[in-house]
């Protein structure tokens, strides 16, 4: 797909020339042969999707063009946790060439499913590419781990949307690494009544690296709760684009919404861009946003340097202090290890 798109546009345009309403590029690879995934849960737990259909019509992922074309040319599986049933699924993303894969969760009533994504692989100039459907019921329990340790010369993007009933929990954690140009979307629709969703991503760019990351907290269940929270660092000549909406929709009487972007700037070559979004259609909601970005604190810095440390030591302490807590919640040792070990070799 050599057609330039448009990705991760706003869902409320703002002003042409703030450069902010969506990004330009493409998908690479797209006609590349692809390697299949390997996923393990228990027996009958997945099985071949059939239905192609989207769960929400009108989802868009990054760009439709690109969603329509993964669906069509990528492999797709169904992953279904009964009613009451336990599940732990982990997905193995080996991008020893390119990743065109579609996942459909489908959780029961007061189901509890953790998911774990290990993304690795070194293959050049081609994408990674995942679409992930969550339909949640009521009362269910839903904890989605991912790790992007993929090569810098790999393209990842990745379509998720979510949707849940009442009273569902749901958590998600994003630990971002590797990739050359990573370009996230996330629609979460809050359908139910007392529905929760968390969200958490940390990201580390250098050199050129990209992150383009839109997040859409749709609430339509009253007492529907939100947050999302992003960090992370950027150094050489690396950007991040966040675009972080909350829409309360009419019907989301007494709901809550949060968003918080921190960005922490090593050098003075990077950009970060964050645009934090409120709709309103309902008197009763309570909606927070917040965005920061600014250079290492001067006197951690030199607290640490007067401990003995040398300058390039006290940044790779602050840095790990800042992303190591979202880490380590991934609760496996060694996926732990591997990411603290990309982080500390960029820093």
């Amino acid at each position: 797909m050599s057609e330039n798109l448009l990705f991760n546009v706003l869902p409320r345009p703002t002003f042409r020339w703030l450069r902010v309403n969506h990004t330009q590029g493409q998908v690479l690879g797209a006609t590349d042969e692809r390697a299949n995934v390997v996923i393990n849960a228990n027996a009958g737990v997945v099985t071949p999707l059939i239905n192609t259909e989207l769960v929400k019509a009108t989802f868009p992922g990054v760009n439709p063009t690109a969603l329509q074309n993964l669906i069509s040319t990528g492999e797709a599986h169904l992953i279904t946790v009964p009613a009451n049933g336990k599940e732990v699924v982990t997905i193995e993303v080996n991008a020893a060439k390119r990743i065109a894969s579609r996942f459909q969760f489908h959780v029961g009533d007061r189901a509890e499913l953790e998911v774990l994504i290990l993304m690795t692989g070194d293959a050049k100039d081609t994408s990674v590419e995942t679409f992930t459907e969550f339909i949640i019921g009521e009362e269910a329990n839903v904890v989605v781990k991912k790790v992007n340790l993929i090569s810098e010369e790999l393209q990842q993007i990745e379509h998720r949307y979510t949707k849940l009933a009442d009273r569902a929990n749901v958590e998600f954690i994003n630990i971002e690494i590797g990739g050359k140009e990573n370009i996230l979307h996330f629609e979460q629709d809050l359908a139910g009544e007392e529905c929760e969703l968390i969200h958490d991503l940390a990201y580390l760019g250098d050199k050129e690296q990209k992150f383009d990351i839109s997040m859409l907290m749709s609430h339509g269940g009253k007492k529907s709760k939100s947050d999302i929270h992003t960090l992370g660092a950027l150094s050489d000549v690396s950007k991040k684009s966040f675009r972080g909406t909350l829409d309360f929709l009419h019907g989301a009487t007494g709901s809550e919404g949060a968003e918080e972007d921190t960005c922490l700037l090593l050098d003075p070559t990077v950009k970060s861009v964050s645009l934090p979004l409120l709709l309103c259609k309902e008197d009763n909601v309570v909606g927070n946003h917040a965005a920061s970005a600014g250079q290492l604190d001067k006197t951690k810095l030199f607290y640490l340097m007067s401990r003995g440390f040398s300058e390039a030591e006290a940044k790779h302490i602050i840095v790990e202090s800042m992303i190591r807590p979202i880490i380590d919640r991934i609760g496996n040792e060694d996926i732990e290890e591997a990411a603290l070990t990309a982080v500390r070799n960029k820093i």
